[in-house]
């Protein structure tokens, strides 16, 4: 089973984990302007660094979690270390297509408020609803954050609670 993956292609594998890297775009692209031109070119360079780095270590995977949990990992790690640096390097990764799906799915005024109030979280906190958002499993998103699901499972209730407890930017 190690090399099993050797035989997938790098490009099946974004492919088919797309839905994950933009999700995780959603959560780390500042909010304050959706769908401006700004805010797209934002995604897409967030989009291309964390294919790059999965292009980059996709040799190393070595099965011991899913390919899901693994593009999470590395996606999230990404999003927080490079947020406001990308690198220089760019590639195609990403079509007007994929980011229309992004504005399509974060169209709706609840996500927009959601997607905001998730903007004002610390990062862990950040990491955490996007495991939730995006239905990782609770014992894959503790192998990915090194806790408990116990441990787990409280900080989400609380990151929840911090959520439903946070006053929007227009009523401060």
């Amino acid at each position: 089973m190690l090399h099993i993956h050797r035989e997938r292609s790098i490009e099946s594998l974004l492919k088919e984990h797309t839905g994950i890297i933009l999700k995780v775009c959603a959560m780390y692209v500042p909010y304050r302007h959706p769908h401006s031109e700004e805010w797209r070119e934002e995604v897409r360079d967030l989009f291309q660094e964390i294919a790059l780095n999965l292009c980059e270590s996709w040799p190393q995977f070595r099965g011991q979690c899913s390919e899901s949990t693994w593009v999470y990992r590395v996606a999230t790690n990404v999003a927080i270390s490079n947020l406001r640096r990308f690198a220089t390097r760019r590639i195609v990764l990403v079509d007007e297509s994929t980011l229309d799906r992004l504005e399509s799915e974060s169209s709706d005024g609840l996500v927009e408020h959601l997607y905001r109030r998730i903007e004002r979280l610390k990062d862990d906190e950040r990491q955490l609803m996007t495991y939730v958002i995006g239905k990782v499993p609770l014992k894959e998103v503790a192998e990915i954050m090194g806790l408990t699901e116990d441990a787990v499972k409280h900080r989400i209730q609380r990151t929840k609670e911090k959520l439903r407890n946070m006053k929007d930017d227009y009523e401060e």
